[in-house]
């Protein structure tokens, strides 16, 4: 059987949203991108039960969207509570560190927070908030940032490799061997994450 290819591109990362005018607000005014589609719906889309939510939808460009559903019988205020860029990000490319500083005042003057440009060696980034609590980032490459890409490619699974023995007790203390060596899923299993989804 021939291998597959990677899929091409990100059609769209969802997250949930507090109120989806202000989602347009920021996305459309503040970010620039493009509003494609507002689809109010009243079921849940695999189940067909009961759920009424708008999902939203903006081009990014290159065939990339970023999307959000407003479900308002479920809103809670801890949903959009402020966290840590180590557990979900999304960065955004600009063309130059000139891009980036003009980024870096624009969203002063539009939402009045905005992180000073970090240097990560191979990309220079800003980071800000959305209204629903998402940290985002706008970065630029630096001018090496093929020659060192090409190295970081060539060290990579040793890398991980050397990762994983000098951190895996500490994470079978706090987790288990199951999950760390899950690489299949259980029918049942499959099942329950569907359903704690909406999608079934």
């Amino acid at each position: 059987m021939q291998k597959l290819s990677c899929p091409k591109n990100i059609h769209h990362l969802a997250f949930l949203c507090r109120d989806a005018e202000q989602t347009r607000w920021f996305y459309e005014e503040v970010m620039g991108f493009k509003l494609v589609a507002a689809l109010d719906f009243e079921s849940s889309p695999g189940s067909g039960e009961p759920l009424e939510y708008m999902h939203l939808f903006f081009e990014m460009g290159n065939g990339d969207h970023i999307a959000f559903f407003d479900i308002p019988d479920d809103l809670q205020e801890s949903d959009f509570n402020l966290e840590s860029g180590f557990k979900k990000h999304v960065a955004f490319e600009a063309s130059s560190m000139e891009e980036l500083n003009r980024w870096k005042d624009h969203l002063n003057k539009e939402i009045g927070n905005v992180s000073d440009p970090i240097n990560h060696e191979f990309v220079h980034s800003i980071y800000f908030y959305d209204p629903n609590g998402i940290n985002l980032e706008i970065t630029c490459r630096d001018k090496n940032y093929e020659n060192i890409m090409k190295k970081d490619s060539l060290e990579a699974h040793d890398n991980i490799k050397n990762w994983t023995k000098k951190t895996r007790l500490k994470k079978e203390s706090k987790t288990s061997l199951e999950m760390l060596n899950e690489r299949k899923v259980e029918t049942k299993d499959f099942i329950k994450r569907l359903q704690s989804s909406n999608i079934i």
